[in-house]
């Protein structure tokens, strides 16, 4: 986790949903699921899991806006020796609250029987996964639930996670299906390409270090506060010294420190996608993603630009220590509404919460996470 193949200190980071995807199952027994089909406009097959309350009238349906990677609809994922669907938590919350749930395989993407995805990939398929094909696979599953009869009436707000909340407010500025509102985390709101900088020049290991260390809140760690190691991180580190990371020698850990650390680093992931080097990104690359996923990002408005010409309700829910999108972003776009006088965008950042909003902590403690249960808590007065 501390170094890359190169030897580098780092914390990796990429946007994508949570390496830690787990949920308990359905104990309330108050939905019941069913497998959509559909065909893509270029004539894939995708499908999805709708999850519907048992009992009275659905009102609203949530659809889950998938982050970066292979995703299926349950998104199954293994912990040591237990087994968990991460969208399970999700389905049972939301129906419990008489709202229908939905969630759909990435392109490419069927349930498979390994881990750690638990997905096999078509590979020719796969490569048609893109920003602007799933914006017209989001448009063409509201249709398709639409139609359903039970649906017919409901609400459609879209649950965009990560690279998921470019994709979802672009479907709702389109206007080409009905949204009714949005509810981004993890929110990202500057052009793919700028994260993934931000992520490569020390703005994710400094999230992860201030974190642990940046005791005075100063916005960079002394070697004081690195030998103190108030939570024991370092000592996880084994043999790694400040020394070692401190990499201009200035005698405080800044973001500078580890864009020199990253810096091969980068320029490898960097010159795999200019080089269209697939076979690079699937190796070395932690999440798999093709050099089309980028270059078509590259032609995807970003958020800054998208948010301020919608008119629906927008919630933001964002961890104050999110190492794969800076908070920095939420703040940005609140300032932005302000500005133009615009008053449906609401923000929700969350002290101590990371880029799942701790969703782990679920998992340990059996507890839903603050940042988590805000998202439950926002669907209910949505109208």
């Amino acid at each position: 986790m501390w170094k890359n193949k190169r030897g580098f200190i780092f914390l990796f980071s990429c946007l994508c949903l949570p390496i830690f995807m787990v949920a308990c199952g359905n104990k309330e027994g108050n939905y019941v699921s069913e497998i959509k089909s559909m065909q893509t406009y270029d004539g894939y097959s995708l499908e999805g899991k709708l999850r519907l309350p048992k009992k009275g009238e659905v009102k609203k349906l949530v659809l889950f806006v998938n982050g970066s990677g292979p995703n299926t609809y349950d998104n199954k994922r293994q912990i040591e020796n237990v087994e968990f669907n991460y969208y399970d938590l999700f389905a049972q919350e939301f129906t419990k609250r008489g709202i229908a749930f939905y969630t759909y395989n990435t392109r490419g993407i069927t349930l498979g029987e390994e881990g750690p995805l638990f997905a096999d990939i078509d590979e020719e398929i796969y490569q048609t996964y893109m920003p602007s094909n799933e914006v017209r696979d989001v448009e063409d599953m509201i249709k398709m639930l639409k139609e359903d009869a039970r649906l017919k009436d409901a609400k459609v707000y879209l649950l965009g996670w990560s690279a998921g909340t470019i994709i979802a407010p672009l479907v709702a500025q389109r206007a080409n299906v009905p949204v009714d509102g949005l509810l981004l985390v993890g929110y990202t709101n500057d052009k793919m390409e700028e994260v993934l900088n931000w992520q490569q020049t020390g703005g994710s290991s400094m999230v992860f270090y201030k974190q642990y260390f940046d005791y005075d809140k100063n916005g960079e760690i002394s070697p004081e506060e690195f030998a103190e190691d108030r939570y024991g991180v370092a000592k996880q580190m084994g043999d790694i010294t400040f020394t070692d990371i401190d990499a201009t020698g200035d005698s405080k850990l800044t973001a500078e420190d580890f864009a020199i650390l990253l810096a091969d680093n980068r320029k490898a992931i960097f010159d795999a996608i200019e080089n269209k080097d697939d076979a690079w990104l699937k190796e070395h690359y932690a999440v798999y993603l093709t050099s089309n996923w980028f270059w078509d990002y590259r032609q995807t408005p970003p958020n800054r630009e998208t948010l301020p010409t919608l008119t629906i309700p927008i919630h933001i829910f964002h961890g104050e220590y999110d190492g794969n999108v800076s908070v920095e972003g939420v703040y940005a776009i609140e300032a932005e509404f302000q500005k133009l006088q615009k008053d449906n965008l609401t923000i929700h950042v969350f002290p101590d919460h990371d880029h799942d909003l701790n969703y782990l902590q679920y998992v340990m403690q059996k507890k839903i996470p603050q940042g988590i249960q805000t998202i439950f808590d926002v669907s209910e007065t949505l109208e």
